[in-house]
């Protein structure tokens, strides 16, 4: 039987109720024995990270005064090249992100760790860290973690150059390797500046860990990515950059679908209560107006009936709307060509469009292919785009292009129009249940429109620049 390998774990916590949680899901964990080591405060933690006994370490971003980040950094000039996972609240994506750009491996959830989140993340920062050294150590290491690693790993010039690189980069953006050879890795970023920052950083101090960026493969799919990267100095061709390309699109789109299922849930609370507190009332004033009606019969009073009945029907149809698009998303999927779904769209919204004078250009190239769908509620996703931008370019000048393809093993729409664009504080609210800048409008259209993609397993994503236009691409997956 093979002998469990022993990992001495430092956890820097200053709640006791949060040091006994972590150490029942570490002694969950059956793959691997574990000696945990605890401190309760920054300046005990500092004194056992000098020892330099632990393989692994956990931070707690509130320590008092001083917090994980400083830590963090301490932890770095002390020369520690063991894996840091820093522990953080729901939502701290700033501090999550301020983390792994000081240098911490990985972060997890407090309130959402459990034995299968915790044994992942141990293994996999101290696997990404083991193989690390092992690419300082030899050539001959490097090259058996180099063509057996489920990250890309990968050898380019300082320029961009792509000198090598592994059979995972073939898989996560579609290149073959020779055509990988013959590119620069900037041809990997779907933004330029990210690009420069990278190398800037690299060139600055030698190294570069854990910085997220989105790449793109050969069909246009975003991918969210994590970049860790070193100066290899060679007699041969000089300064050279290695690293390891870290796939995260998954978790991100795992977060996100998460984020999403909490806010309708949210919203759902929101609008069952309304429901609750607003027709109850409304009920006794339908009651008493039919009671009204039959004791005043003068023809004067007919038009203030009609009036408290007609805005009585609306509230209660408002009422009925939000709990509809609260309700949790139920999919009747069947094999659809996605061209027909759009071009169904395309003639409903014609009128609309017709009547700005807008044009709607279409540009399909679907190849007939199949998506699994709800035709109907993917229908309902596009139309709220596309109605949007109708409402959002001006009259007669406007111009609204729809055009989609397909690849490997998805499809690719994106609806683009040249209207006013969204203002930068607005871009990350915009699919944000009753979040809109409009004076009648109820915010639940790109809520509605995100929830129905995200339940087709597919992503919606939106590029928006002021006073030049907004871009959604939306990708979803071809019926295999």
């Amino acid at each position: 039987m093979e002998e469990k390998e022993n990992i001495k774990v430092l956890l820097v916590e200053d709640d006791a109720d949060d040091y006994v949680l972590f150490k029942y899901s570490l002694n969950e964990i059956k793959v691997n024995s574990y000696e945990l080591a605890w401190a309760k405060n920054f300046e005990t933690a500092l004194d056992l990270i000098k020892k330099k006994e632990h393989d692994i370490y956990f931070f707690d971003y509130l320590l008092g005064a001083r917090t994980g980040l400083d830590l963090i950094q301490e932890t770095v000039k002390l020369g520690i090249n063991a894996p840091i996972i820093i522990l953080t609240g729901l939502g701290n994506q700033q501090t999550d992100l301020k983390a792994m750009e000081l240098g911490a491996s990985d972060y997890l959830v407090k309130g959402e760790i459990d034995t299968e989140k915790l044994e992942r993340s141990i293994r996999y920062c101290i696997d990404q860290n083991r193989m690390l050294k092992k690419l300082k150590a030899s050539e001959t290491k490097f090259r058996s973690i180099f063509e057996n690693s489920h990250d890309v790993i990968y050898l380019s010039t300082k320029e961009g150059k792509i000198l090598d690189v592994n059979g995972a980069a073939e898989r996560l953006f579609g290149y073959t390797h020779e055509e990988m050879l013959r590119m620069n890795a900037g041809d990997l970023y779907e933004n330029k500046q990210d690009r420069e920052k990278f190398a800037n950083e690299i060139k600055e101090k030698g190294s570069c860990a854990n910085f997220e960026v989105i790449l793109k493969d050969r069909f246009g799919s975003r991918k969210y990515c994590s970049l860790t990267s070193n100066i290899e100095r060679t007699v041969e061709n000089g300064e050279l950059y290695q690293g390891i390309i870290h796939d995260m699109t998954e978790r991100k789109k795992a977060e996100q679908d998460l984020m999403v299922a909490e806010k309708f849930a949210f919203v759902g609370k929101i609008a069952r209560t309304l429901a609750h507190e607003v027709r109850n009332p409304l009920t006794n004033i339908n009651l008493s107006v039919e009671q009204l009606e039959e004791l005043i019969t003068e023809e004067s009073y007919v038009i203030y009936f009609d009036i408290i009945k007609r805005n009585s029907k609306r509230i209660n149809d408002l009422v009925t709307e939000l709990l509809e698009n609260s309700k949790p998303m139920e999919l009747r999927k069947s094999a659809t060509p996605l061209e027909s779904i759009l071009q169904t769209t395309v003639d409903l919204a014609r009128d609309r469009a017709d009547l700005k004078n807008i044009k709607l250009i279409t540009e399909f190239d679907l190849a007939n292919k199949n998506i699994m769908a709800d035709e109907s509620k993917l229908t309902i996703a596009f139309l709220n785009i596309i109605i949007n931008a109708i409402e959002a370019v001006d009259k007669n000048s406007g111009v609204i292009r729809i055009v989609s393809s397909c690849g490997k093993d998805k499809c690719t729409v994106e609806i683009t129009d040249n209207g006013p664009g969204i203002p930068k504080d607005h871009v990350n609210k915009i699919f944000d249940p009753y979040f809109t800048s409009k004076p009648n409008g109820m915010g639940l259209g790109l809520a509605a429109t995100q929830n129905i993609i995200n339940t087709h397993n597919g992503t919606i994503n939106i590029e928006s620049e002021e006073n030049k236009g907004t871009r959604f691409k939306i990708e979803l997956n071809l019926d295999s």
